[in-house]
């Protein structure tokens, strides 16, 4: 079927309202079901539905929230039925977006929903955030989405961050409170640097001492040495915290999860072993590294 001339809506092409101003998520429907074999026009509350839906998909790029909501109402009680066949003609026909993009608005609004407390987040940012989301449910998600942005900073954290993150989430969690946890573990340790670069930091320079010239030939050689320091120093801070933090959670990991702990406790002692060869004062070398094991 051809799209509508007047895609304002189907109360504003009868009453000329202005539909201009933005809805809130609270203002749309609750979405609901019809069933397949209905072909009826449309009831007046289903109209009033649709002119709510249509309103609030007309910003859609600036409301993932109501975007992807006013999709799922309208796809879910079929309100496109009068003008189209399928609910993927109506979104391609009328508002120029893909059934699996629409697909995708959809099931992130409810995550938008849950982190909003938190902040705002576009399309890629709810994507990386909904297998958290499903997995383990929204309570883990806040906390996961809440501990991101605390660690960021004034940092922005971007969907390629949140990919980062959930990559160190354990397949289960015991608490919302454990997803917390294991992201300040991750950030102390350096494995999810674009949410929390490792810190390092370069000491000061001794009182007295004079400050380097462009005419010094060694102020290269004295800044890669004090350079050097400071990364010793905060890997040497980074190991005695891994160490601390390592008392009494082996067992009970073990029982929880034993096979993830196995593979995370081979990890650890990989790159002990990379850190006792590296620290010889060998070349940082990708052959170095791999040798390290043989020892």
């Amino acid at each position: 079927m051809a799209a509508r001339q007047d895609d304002s809506g189907v109360l504003a092409g009868m009453t000329g309202a202005e539909i201009s101003a933005p809805l809130t998520v609270e203002q749309l429907p609750t979405p609901y079901d019809v069933a397949p074999g209905i072909v009826s026009s449309l009831t007046d509350k289903e109209r009033v539905d649709l002119e709510k839906c249509e309103q609030a998909l007309h910003g859609f790029r600036k409301a993932l929230i109501v975007a992807g909501k006013a999709l799922e109402v309208i796809n879910r009680g079929r309100l496109y039925r009068e003008t189209h066949a399928t609910f993927e003609d109506y979104v391609w026909e009328v508002w120029g977006i893909r059934k699996s993009q629409a697909y995708r608005l959809i099931d992130a609004w409810p995550i938008a929903v849950a982190v909003s407390p938190i902040g705002e987040i576009n399309e890629a940012q709810a994507r990386e955030l909904l297998p958290v989301y499903k997995d383990h449910g929204p309570e883990v998600a806040v906390a996961f989405f809440r501990e991101t942005t605390e660690l960021a900073g004034e940092r922005k954290v971007t969907a390629a961050a949140l990919a980062e993150a959930r990559a160190v989430l354990p397949e289960r969690l015991a608490a919302p409170e454990q997803a917390a946890d294991v992201l300040r573990v991750a950030a102390a340790e350096g494995r999810v640097p674009r949410i929390a670069p490792p810190r390092v930091e370069i000491p000061e320079r001794p009182s007295g001492e004079p400050e380097p010239t462009d005419e010094d030939p060694l102020t290269d050689a004295a800044r890669a040495g004090a350079d050097g320091i400071a990364v010793l120093e905060a890997a040497l801070a980074q190991q005695k915290q891994i160490y601390d933090r390592l008392a009494g959670v082996v067992a009970p990991a073990l029982l929880y999860d034993p096979g993830r702990t196995d593979m995370l406790l081979r990890e650890l002692r990989e790159y002990a072993k990379r850190t006792m060869y590296r620290s010889r004062g060998r070349s940082g070398g990708g052959n170095a590294d791999q040798n390290a094991g043989d020892d």
